[in-house]
């Protein structure tokens, strides 16, 4: 009797199945099927695994990269070699696409916006530790964190170069200037995040002063190993370790927490105490304020920010001094716009805005060393991509509900299609018209170092100008750039990129020999 029952049970679980398996074809296959005929899509190069069913080979082959600090190459190796812009690939019973094509990007971040979310796994990661703002959310939530962060970056507020001004020049001062070798990347994370906190919060972190607390140090600690738990001690233990409760991640936390709501209390307190001490600047966290005493939010959105703010500027600022000292006559050429527009005193935005090469010298740091290198999307409708179908990837592509799509700016940004025969190379003079062999250059979606669409980069003009602004007073300051590192570029990825060896350089300033 007990056999006959199991035997009807499996039966009846098997006709289910057939069931369900025949009214999802008659429905949800049906409509796809149609769908993909009207617009001529053909399926994607699937790129096959040794180990069909979990793809651990893959698994192996993208940790062995990560070790070796070349994740970002690899990936994009494996475009190249299967000669296709986009690809498909599954690894641990997860499929996603994978693609370097511009018109795919500006399909999934402008045209087709509406069709595609960040992607429920970036939102859940994300707000673990940063709560929900303009990074963390969609909708209306981020329509609207956008529009109180937007005054922020108005011409007149970027424009103001003073605050720009007083923390390079203690940067300055703590710069060696008799040649020693210095890496400039830890001086350069903490002034942007000195800049970032005093034109965003109203007050500095001043984490660049001799006398800095020690909760400054405490809480960019625990900001970086939010961003990337694994660290640079990636191992079986700590994979499995992200499935299980990590107790300094939560620690983390707490101290990220704590030091953000003294930011907010000491300016509750400021403004009690001096209710009439507002300046002509806007400030983002007075904004949030006004609006709400809900700490969690305005802690949330000032998280959201302050991971732009610093971490990009900071990561391209060391690129760019990666660069300049292997190329002297980039470097004189420099100088040279330097002197002719802003000569010895502190630019003013106006001039940098004229500075054409060292907008190119920019362009093509951001090219070679995109910060934000990957990222992705995922489609919350049944949609298409206008390529990656069929054995060359040219045809239309469909895109199921749920599907990711990552699209790999570091790859993009060096297609030879795109930028011609040296487009490893660092060159800014492709970006001035007559001087280089596919110039006048225009890469269109090919170029996209502040992303695109609704959600590009709000704070594009501040950062460029941040930058541009830093570089000039470097050179101004020390009229000998020397590199002191003799290793290649490799890459040190977590949500951002930067360079693994930083920027390691020696100066020296008008009084040394």
């Amino acid at each position: 009797m007990a056999f006959i029952s199991l035997t009807k049970l499996a039966v009846a679980l098997i006709a289910l199945f057939l069931a369900r398996r025949a009214y999802w074809e008659a429905t949800t296959g049906a409509r796809r099927r149609a769908l993909k005929k009207q617009h001529g899509c053909l399926p994607p190069k699937h790129i096959p695994t040794k180990d069909p069913i979990l793809g651990l080979d893959r698994f192996f082959k993208n940790l062995k990269a990560y070790k070796e600090h070349r994740q970002l190459e690899a990936w994009g190796q494996e475009l190249t070699d299967n000669n296709a812009h986009t690809i498909m690939l599954s690894i641990l019973r997860q499929t996603i696409f994978v693609t370097d094509d511009p018109s795919n990007v500006k399909t999934m971040l402008a045209t087709e916006f509406d069709d595609w979310s960040i992607g429920s796994e970036r939102i859940s990661s994300m707000t673990s530790f940063l709560g929900k703002g303009i990074f963390t959310t969609e909708g209306a939530a981020w329509k609207h964190s956008r529009e109180m962060l937007r005054p922020c970056f108005e011409r007149s507020q970027v424009a103001d170069v003073s605050i720009m001004e007083k923390h390079t020049a203690r940067l300055i001062d703590l710069v060696p200037k008799d040649g020693a070798t210095i890496d400039l990347a830890p001086l350069f994370h903490n002034l942007t995040l000195d800049v970032s906190t005093e034109f965003l919060f109203g007050q500095s972190t001043n984490s660049l002063d001799p006398g800095q607390e020690k909760s400054c140090d405490e809480f960019v600690e625990a900001f970086e190993y939010c961003q990337d738990p694994f660290k640079e001690n990636i191992s079986w233990f700590s994979i499995l370790s992200q499935f299980l409760p990590d107790p300094r991640f939560k620690r983390c936390i707490k101290v990220i927490q704590e030091f953000i709501d003294g930011i907010i209390e000491s300016e509750i307190a400021s403004r009690t105490s001096k209710p009439d001490s507002a300046t002509n600047r806007y400030v983002f966290l007075d904004e949030l304020l006004s609006q709400t005493s809900d700490l969690t939010r305005i802690r949330s959105e000032l998280l959201n920010i302050l991971l732009a703010g610093r971490d990009t500027t900071a990561s391209l600022l060391s690129n760019i001094f990666f660069e300049l000292p292997r190329h002297p006559s980039i470097v004189s050429r420099l100088r040279r716009e330097i002197a002719e527009h802003v000569g010895r005193d502190p630019p003013t935005y106006q001039q940098l805005k004229e500075m054409k090469y060292l907008k190119a010298i920019i362009n093509e740091s951001q090219r070679l060393y995109p910060i934000v290198p990957t990222n992705s999307r995922q489609a919350v409708k049944d949609t298409l991509l206008p390529h990656g179908g069929g054995p060359d990837a040219t045809a239309p592509l469909f895109v199921p509900k749920g599907a990711v799509v990552a699209w790999l700016s570091r790859a993009m940004h060096r297609r030879e299609d795109i930028y011609g025969p040296d487009a490893e190379a660092f060159n800014p003079s492709r970006w001035l018209d007559g001087e280089h062999a596919s110039s006048p250059l225009r890469p269109g979606w090919g170029y996209l170092p502040f992303n695109g669409g609704p959600r590009i980069c709000i704070g594009q003009q501040f950062a460029l100008t941040e930058t541009s602004y830093v570089v000039v007073r470097l050179l101004q300051e020390f009229p000998v750039l020397e590199s002191r590192d003799d290793e290649p570029w490799r890459e040190k990825l977590s949500i951002t990129v930067t360079g693994l060896g930083g920027a390691k350089v020696g100066l020296r300033d008008f009084g040394e020999g």
